[in-house]
């Protein structure tokens, strides 16, 4: 039966395996190639992901840790509550407008490419076992502070967490997906 952690397991497989075949075939120029002076390029794109999902991964984790051990259980479907709704949307791609980036989320530049998919792929491999291990847990009642600089008032339920995380991920690959289709991108 499918449930909604489901639909996000296989969300989650489907983004990562997006990158994996259609980002691994580009040169490593073509990989690190900004469109324009201030703009990501896919390199940033994607080593932002695994930045922000690992960082998001470091907070959730001890919460569904703690809730297990306390032997709490719950079912979805999940709520992500009104503010976790909101941030949700706002993770939504194309975005309505550009969100900047707090200090401890912004990507590396000249990266390797090789290390930044390698990284990629581990957080996302995190991200799906932390899922996996979120079976039977309250995940709309399990509550994490955000990771970002400055922002760790903020907190959403883990289902929200994971919804926004996901929403992120289709944002920035469909981000990376117009850098490559810009006028003057490495051929």
């Amino acid at each position: 039966m499918e449930t909604q952690l489901t639909r996000w397991q296989s969300e989650l497989h489907s983004v990562e395996l997006e990158v994996r075949l259609d980002l691994s075939k580009l040169s490593s120029e073509q990989f690190n190639w900004r469109p324009a002076e201030g703009k990501w390029s896919v390199a940033e794109c994607i080593d932002h992901l695994a930045l922000v999902t690992g960082l998001m991964l470091e907070k959730a984790k001890p919460v569904l840790e703690k809730a297990r051990a306390a032997g709490m259980t719950g079912q979805g479907p999940y709520r992500h509550g009104m503010m976790g709704g909101w941030f949700v949307k706002m993770m939504e791609q194309p975005g309505k407008r550009p969100m900047p980036s707090p200090k401890n989320f912004a990507p590396g530049s000249g990266l390797k490419q090789a290390e930044v998919l390698a990284r990629y792929q581990s957080v996302m491999q995190d991200f799906a076992d932390t899922m996996e291990a979120s079976y039977a847990l309250p995940l709309d009642k399990l509550k994490a502070r955000s990771a970002a600089e400055g922002g760790g008032w903020l907190k959403f339920n883990i289902a929200a967490w994971y919804a926004a995380s996901l929403a992120h991920n289709r944002r920035h690959l469909a981000q990376a997906k117009r850098v490559m289709d810009a006028p003057g991108f490495p051929r």
